[in-house]
């Protein structure tokens, strides 16, 4: 089954790089397969050596992908044959909120990217946010929204949650999407200054409600900043509701223009 994936992206993922490069990665990874054999984060299958070291090819074939078709508003994948829409039903439904354009690289309802997005979030597979970085950095030059002023920033997690699970993904994912880039990234910008429900469990409605007084600037840093462009990264778009608030926080203190980006879009 040939993946449903843009040729650049494929060739990120499972394509073989230089005989030297080969040779070196070799050389390092031999020793280290022996004591942490490498697996698809999604299903678990033993992954060779001198190919991609988070997800099989059977698991990459079952993601869907958005590509073509797609909503530049808010990220969602269309109807096929539909290209680039400025807005879609889910724009309608969830009207993103100073949100100039979003991207995403696949749909989150697919077992397979469920389980490689929760294997980096709560699996602590860190190796995968790399994996995610480059590939969204990728995508971000492939639906026109990379320019080279960028400042990146995550999506931010409360103190509490990050002495839990001792890292923030989102955060994780930002930091390997500007390294690719040579982007800057300010991960103290944005933060979250309370304690919220689990959005999942959730309607749209209490979703936005959930949310509101969450986020806040660093108004020094904020200064540094002002009338900036400003990519903000998460791991996973579902209504919006989370990127819109971190937004609309973003540009009351003083930012030009919101864009983001996420690994995947429900």
């Amino acid at each position: 089954m040939p993946l449903a994936l843009e040729p650049a992206l494929e060739r990120q993922l499972f394509s073989e790089p230089p005989a030297r490069a080969r040779f070196l990665r070799a050389s390092v990874t031999a020793a280290l397969d022996l004591l942490f054999p490498p697996h698809c984060a999604a299903c678990d299958t033993p992954l060779f050596s001198d190919g991609n070291r988070c997800i099989c090819r059977d698991c990459a074939a079952r993601l869907t992908w958005i590509g073509t078709n797609r909503c530049a508003r808010c990220g969602d994948r269309t109807g096929l044959g539909s290209g680039v829409m400025s807005d879609c039903p889910a724009c309608r439904t969830y009207p993103p909120v100073k949100i100039k354009a979003s991207c995403a690289l696949m749909k989150f309802g697919d077992g397979s990217a469920r389980d490689l997005l929760l294997s980096l979030k709560f699996g602590g597979k860190l190796h995968l946010a790399k994996m995610y970085g480059e590939l969204l950095a990728e995508r971000l030059r492939a639906t026109d929204m990379f320019a080279p002023d960028l400042l990146v920033v995550p999506a931010p997690v409360t103190r509490k949650t990050l002495r839990t699970r001792t890292f923030n993904q989102a955060e994780e994912i930002a930091g390997c999407l500007a390294r690719r880039l040579n982007l800057r990234l300010d991960a103290r910008l944005l933060k979250k200054i309370r304690h919220t429900e689990p959005q999942a469990l959730l309607s749209g409605e209490k979703r936005r409600e959930n949310l509101k007084g969450a986020f806040a600037c660093d108004a020094k840093r904020a200064a540094r900043y002002k009338g900036a462009r400003v990519l903000l990264v998460d791991d996973v778009i579902t209504t919006g509701s989370t990127i819109s608030e971190c937004a609309r926080t973003l540009v009351a203190a003083g930012i030009g223009e919101v864009r983001a980006a996420a690994v995947a879009r429900a």
